[in-house]
């Protein structure tokens, strides 16, 4: 399994991530759905494919994603970008590229023309980097840093994106996920064996490099001193 062997994951980490995966699928699946019920049509791709779902696209998309969650988290970048009508490149994590590779050719064997949704692994500094920077792109999702984020933004937010395909023009978007202050809240009834497992294993588990490590606790204070 690449989420193993690339990607450093646990047996169990790793089937929790493509089960996370499956389940963005389903959601933005359902998404496009709903959508075409509401008034959405039937486009004709280039070669003739045909896909219903609603165009409601702004252009060329950037999905850049990180190395800790390498399927799940672009698998949900990409597959919301494509249901909102837009074309993707997905500029993967130079560390997990393989598995950014398996999921985009998935996603074409799927029925996602080839020229809507492309796979560009590199650095970040330079080809990530120059995505951002580059006046045809519409938008960027990020997941990672809060100094890289905050770059990206600031970058985007001067930009103005033309649709050539409409004929109008867009104030470029930045969608950045930069980490939290994840906490877990401890009540005067809770069973504390339980909790003592699920706060060391959210702060510590994937060595704590993830998003959503648990980095405050939160205890009621009749039981403070047992559970420390």
């Amino acid at each position: 399994c690449l989420l193993q062997s690339e990607g450093k994951k646990t047996l169990f980490d790793a089937i929790a991530e493509i089960r996370e995966a499956v389940d963005f699928l389903r959601y933005y699946a359902a998404r496009g759905e709903e959508d075409f019920a509401e008034g959405g049509q039937i486009l004709t791709g280039p070669t003739g494919e045909r896909n219903s779902l609603r165009l409601t696209g702004r252009g060329i998309f950037v999905a850049i994603s990180p190395w800790n969650f390498p399927l799940a988290i672009p698998c949900g970048m990409v597959v919301a970008a494509l249901v909102a009508g837009n074309t993707v490149i997905l500029k993967s994590a130079e560390q997990t590229p393989l598995i950014a590779e398996v999921l985009t050719n998935l996603l074409h064997e799927s029925g996602v023309p080839k020229d809507v949704l492309i796979h560009l692994p590199g650095e970040g500094e330079t080809v990530g980097d120059a995505l951002v920077r580059s006046e045809k792109i519409s938008g960027v999702i990020f997941t990672g840093s809060k100094a890289v984020g905050m770059y990206i933004s600031n970058v985007l937010r001067k930009r103005i994106y033309h649709n050539e395909l409409y004929g109008k023009n867009y104030k470029a978007l930045a969608i950045t996920e930069m980490g939290g202050k994840n906490a877990v809240i401890v009540t005067q009834n809770a069973e504390l064996d339980e909790t003592v497992s699920g706060i060391l294993y959210s702060a510590f588990g994937h060595a704590g490099q993830k998003c959503s490590a648990c980095s405050r606790v939160i205890v009621h204070s009749s039981v403070k001193d047992k559970l420390i």
